[in-house]
């Protein structure tokens, strides 16, 4: 059913006028949704406006709870997503609101109205948009139009938000680079197995955040060293901690390491410093399977194709990960002639009942065996799954169906 839109704050004018000048200042809450607008730039005007009616019933049902009835709504103009609450003046009896009320109803506001925005913007948006709550505080002036009041507080509520995403960005940037510093990460060891009977291949190292940390899943972890360009910084130092882990893992299994290809030409990964500290860590070269994934492969397939040499030459295996991701690179694959070929996990999923996953499967299976490598499907969940890819001729595979990472003694 269609809400009806929310006035602008220049509707509003005549009674934020009075306000300010009985009262003496109007306060306001910003919440700002400006992120819906590339709903509109991908699917059109009549996909954001059908995400808009969401947020004005939303809001609906939400006036009374997380805000007063008093309060006004509105917009910050026509069709926009910046959605403005001028509270009520009094907040506490005979108190005028507060830095106090602010904090109170930012907070209630954050786990009320800004979640159900969020869940409103699907399927359209793939990832939850960021919906910033500041606030602002408009004092009366007898020698300014309260029109010119009211934007300047807007326009300042602009800039605390801007100013408090770059704090936040500034705090990750941080606690990455103490994560990276101290090594305050976890290397959690994930068996690859024969479906056949469940012999054990090998162990993928996986790494994470210290756990009970805003970077403790892979997601946030990689994430935000992508963001603030510590990419290197963060693979160098998983792959030393996975081989120095490394003791975890049985002695007749192969241990496979996701690494970067810039990182392959990292000098402390070379040569006679190698060598060294493979004997530290005790591990014997052709134990260990280098992983890249398909993208990363395809756009460095020129540095790759003379990098990767030098490990094989030592005994090291070489693995293409998330083939059939959506690369289209199974040319340039076949020309690296890796040992290991990792089925994406958007092809296992579901792999029983669709057939055109099952013909890509097929696919990669078919060029696997026209060069010799082995093949290993990552993601599965269900034995339907396992069965299914047992039949289409994929001989490995690893998932939480088959056994869950194991973190062990950090």
């Amino acid at each position: 059913m269609p809400f009806e839109e929310l006035p602008t704050y220049y509707d509003r004018l005549p009674l934020l006028a009075a306000q300010l000048e009985e009262q003496g200042c109007v306060g306001v809450m910003v919440i700002d949704a400006s992120a819906f607008a590339a709903i509109e730039a991908e699917y059109g005007q009549g996909a954001l406006q059908e995400v808009r009616q969401r947020a004005f019933a939303v809001i609906q049902e939400h006036q009374g709870r997380d805000c007063r009835k008093g309060d006004l709504w509105a917009l910050d103009r026509p069709g926009g997503t910046r959605f403005l609450v001028f509270l009520e003046r009094k907040r506490r009896k005979s108190v005028t609101v507060s830095a106090a009320d602010f904090r109170a109803i930012r907070a209630r506001l954050l786990t009320g109205v800004v979640p159900n925005l969020v869940r409103g913007c699907f399927p359209y948006l793939k990832t939850a948009p960021r919906i910033d709550v500041v606030h602002g505080l408009a004092l009366y002036n007898p020698l300014v139009r309260a029109e010119t009041v009211i934007r300047r507080v807007l326009d300042e509520s602009h800039a605390m938000a801007q100013h408090l995403r770059q704090a936040e960005v500034l705090l990750e940037r941080e606690r990455l680079q103490e994560l990276i510093v101290h090594e305050r990460i976890v290397t959690a060891f994930q068996p690859i197995l024969l479906l056949k009977d469940r012999s054990v291949l090998g162990f993928e190292a996986l790494s994470r955040g210290a756990r009970g940390t805003a970077l403790e899943t892979a997601d946030e972890l990689f994430g935000a060293a992508e963001r603030h360009g510590l990419m290197v910084e963060l693979d160098r130092l998983c792959r030393r901690r996975a081989l120095l882990s490394a003791g975890r893992v049985p002695s007749n299994a192969r241990l496979f390491v996701n690494t970067l290809p810039a990182t392959i030409r990292d000098p402390h990964f070379r040569g006679k410093s190698l060598i060294e500290f493979l004997g530290r860590a005790q591990v014997s070269p052709d134990r260990i399977v280098l992983e890249i994934t398909e993208k990363l492969l395809i756009e460095n397939y020129a540095m790759l194709r003379e990098a990767m040499q030098y490990f094989v030459d030592l005994g090291m295996s070489f693995a293409v990960d998330d083939v059939g991701a959506g690369y289209s690179g199974l040319e340039l694959i076949a020309r690296l002639n890796p040992h290991f070929l990792k089925i994406d996990m958007s092809l296992v999923r579901d792999v029983h009942t669709s057939v055109v996953n099952r013909a890509m499967v097929k696919a990669i299976v078919t060029l696997s065996r026209a060069i010799g490598a082995t093949v290993i499907a990552e993601g599965i969940h269900v034995q339907e799954e396992s069965n299914a890819l047992e039949q289409l001729g994929v001989d490995f595979g690893q998932g939480f169906f088959l056994a869950r990472p194991d973190t062990g003694e950090e």
